[in-house]
């Protein structure tokens, strides 16, 4: 015999008109997402309000579902339920991006998009962002084109929680608890949303935990908010107040450097007066006017639509800025798409039937409405062709993984890939250049597959060779005499020729790099972090107690910090070289490679030139708008006991030109760093230039 269980609500949610208004507004909160995406480059606090809105709707609906007297205690309709209310219009845009992006946009035919991918359709988009350290852009031609779906991935999130409460509800009788769980996960949010601002804003503005109080806030406010009785002119008036301080938020904040901190409660404090309006007055009369509720009614595939539409139109007609006459094409496509979305895609294939009651077998009643019913079998094909557009889609990381595996390794045939040989006189014969450029900026040195490099967040007071041991020794495990190789990203790519040197010349080569940290004694330029210069108080100290036969590293660089694109010796370089001398320690001081940058000193991708170009040439470097006439490094080691300066110049120019591609082997494997299998080919020019301290 089953137990019966006896519901004992402390707050019941009963049966509300439907707000209109606040369709409205969830419609005015996208529109401005999307006017201050393609005009001003702001973050409006839309996405604030939009967030706030779906806790609202969301688990209000919930909680009423679960509060009925015969719920199903299945959870897997409330997910089939909302799976059709999300997945079709973002499987529509996902699959159209793809597609455009695949044929005619090599630029986004980068493994950290294709990952991308992965992560919106499976909802953690806003920790793949977090992950790829991606700041909230402006749009422009470099910025991802998914980059938006951080927040349908919070909400997605959301979703499931909202359902696991309501589904604890269901099975337990009880909703006493979830009013007082909702406080604290909105309090406890909230306070870490404020602390995380001064501590990580980007890993901040992407979290789910920040966000998290936006939504449960909005799920209180379902809750509670209709219990609240007001005079009717404080209803319009909190209305009007609301809906100002919604609508003023993006000229007074720039989300992306504030929210969702203390300064969110602006935008989401305007969105909670409008709700407590009740839908009172005239301007909740605006809000819920038919065109109004037209514009909610297509906020989320508007939202989905109007960014990568944005991003590739950017991309294929070559523009760094939104003239007025794009943007203005850019929302009124986002709109016709958007509304045919809506039509053609949401409705028809949205859940219409009520929710199933307990005992229900709305499977068999849908098995048989498919044999009698052609709108049925419609909505079956509808969904079977989604089914494909999702399986592909999350089919290609995988070919993209197998892809980068097969083309993972440094080896390639020197006679028909000879690289820098081919600056020495040997034969080039007629080839298709190596690795794919689609891949080759993730075919990475050792150094960074076996985490031996200090990358950004990391302890800077810990040496990953103390943590790795043996893996993060390279060359000769087995010798006696060490090479220290020490700096940033410009540094470690040098560990591919020195492992081979070092096995077949008997040293061991130790890394002690970290990621955009050249190494310094003293820091005097102003370029570097603190947590550069706390690594490197490390490094010195361990190269004083080693005392290694040889210490390697890059010696120049341009300060693109500041938009020069021209090799300098940073004032911070030389400290870390008179260290070296004072302890009588040998030095190797290699000149940096080109870098390409745009003439504002912004970075330009080699790989992505030839996809979109194809010419070794024009996707090459002018030597002269990158070198100096003469090595800069040459006159301070030159005059220091047991340094020396190694001038690579000609190892990457041909007379005035740094060509893309050298001996059939791209060179640079993204704007400034050498492609793993050209600087393997280096190794015969680096020992000669070494050979004398070993």
């Amino acid at each position: 015999m089953q137990a019966t269980t006896t519901a004992t609500p402390a707050a019941p949610v009963r049966s509300v008109s439907y707000r209109y208004d606040l369709d409205g507004l969830r419609g005015i909160a996208i529109a401005f997402v999307v006017v201050f995406h393609v005009f001003v480059g702001k973050v409006s606090g839309g996405v604030d309000v939009f967030l706030l809105l779906s806790g609202y709707f969301f688990l209000g609906s919930q909680l009423r579902y679960a509060q009925r007297d015969n719920p199903s205690r299945n959870p897997w309709w409330p997910f089939w339920r909302t799976l059709r209310r999300l997945y079709p219009a973002l499987l529509v845009v996902l699959g159209t991006t793809a597609v455009v992006a695949f044929l005619w946009v090599p630029q986004m035919r980068r493994l950290e998009i294709i990952d991308q991918f992965t992560a919106s359709l499976l909802y953690y988009q806003n920790w793949e962002l977090a992950s790829q350290n991606a700041d909230y852009n402006v749009a422009s031609g470099s910025v991802s084109p998914l980059q938006h779906l951080w927040s349908m991935a919070v909400q997605g999130q959301f979703y499931v929680l909202a359902i696991a409460v309501a589904m604890v509800v269901i099975w337990t009788g009880r909703s006493r608890w979830v009013t007082p769980f909702l406080i604290a996960v909105t309090l406890a949010s909230f306070a870490y949303a404020c602390w995380l601002w001064w501590e990580n804003q980007p890993l901040n503005y992407y979290s789910t935990w920040t966000r998290m109080w936006q939504l449960t806030l909005g799920a209180l406010l379902a809750l509670h908010a209709h219990r609240l009785t007001l005079h009717p002119w404080v209803r319009q008036a909190f209305t009007v107040i609301g809906l100002a301080m919604v609508l003023s938020t993006g000229f007074l904040f720039d989300g992306a450097w504030y929210f969702p901190g203390a300064a969110a409660l602006y935008p989401i404090g305007g969105a909670v007066l409008v709700i407590l309006g009740g839908g009172a007055g005239p301007v909740a009369g605006v809000l819920a006017h038919r065109a109004m509720r037209w514009l909610g009614d297509i906020a989320y595939p508007l939202y989905l639509w109007h960014w990568p539409i944005l991003i590739l139109a950017l991309i294929l007609l070559g523009m760094d800025d939104v003239p007025l006459w794009l943007g203005l094409a850019v929302i009124a496509g986002s709109l016709v798409l958007a509304d045919l979305t809506h039509r053609i895609v949401e409705k028809p294939l949205r859940q219409h039937a009520r929710r199933p009651i307990r005992g229900e077998r709305r499977g068999a009643a849908a098995r048989a409405q498919l044999l009698t019913s052609g709108a049925a079998r419609a909505r079956a094909a509808a969904g079977t062709v989604l089914a494909a557009v999702l399986v592909g889609l999350l089919t290609v990381q995988g070919i993209w993984q197998v892809r980068l595996h097969n083309a993972g390794g440094v080896l390639l045939d020197a006679e028909l890939y000879p690289g820098a040989r081919a600056l020495t006189g040997a034969d080039v014969p007629d080839r298709t250049p190596e690795p794919d450029p689609d891949l080759i900026t993730w075919i990475l040195s050792p150094i960074w597959t076996e985490e031996c490099i200090s990358r950004f967040g990391d302890d800077p007071t810990v040496l990953p060779v103390d943590v790795r041991g043996q893996d993060c020794i390279f060359g000769d495990r087995e010798a006696t005499r060490d090479v220290y190789l020490v700096g940033g990203s410009h540094a470690e790519q040098w560990v591919i020729p020195l492992d081979v040197l070092g096995r077949e010349h008997g040293f061991r080569v130790v890394p002690l790099v970290r990621q955009s940290c050249p190494t310094f004694a003293t820091e005097r330029d102003g370029l570097f972090e603190p947590d550069c210069e706390t690594f490197n108080e490390h490094v010195l100290e361990r190269l004083a107690e080693a005392d290694p036969e040889l210490v390697i590293s890059t010696t120049s660089r341009p300060r693109f910090e500041h938009g020069g694109r021209t090799e300098e010796i940073p004032a911070s370089y030389p400290t870390f070289w008179r260290f070296l001398a004072e302890h009588d320690i040998p030095f190797a001081g290699l000149r940096d490679n080109p870098w390409s940058t745009f003439p504002d000193g912004t970075e330009l991708s080699v790989p992505v030139c030839m996809l979109d170009i194809d010419d070794p040439v024009v996707c090459g470097i002018v030597a002269d708008e990158f070198y100096q006439p003469r090595d800069p490094a040459a006159r301070y080691l030159n005059r220091m006991p047991h340094a020396k300066a190694i001038d690579t110049r000609d190892w990457y120019c041909v007379d005035d030109l740094c060509p893309a591609v050298i001996g059939n082997i791209y060179v640079y494997r993204d704007a400034h760093h050498l492609s793993a299998p050209y600087v393997l080919s280096l190794a015969p020019q680096l020992w000669e230039e070494i050979e004398e301290f070993l």
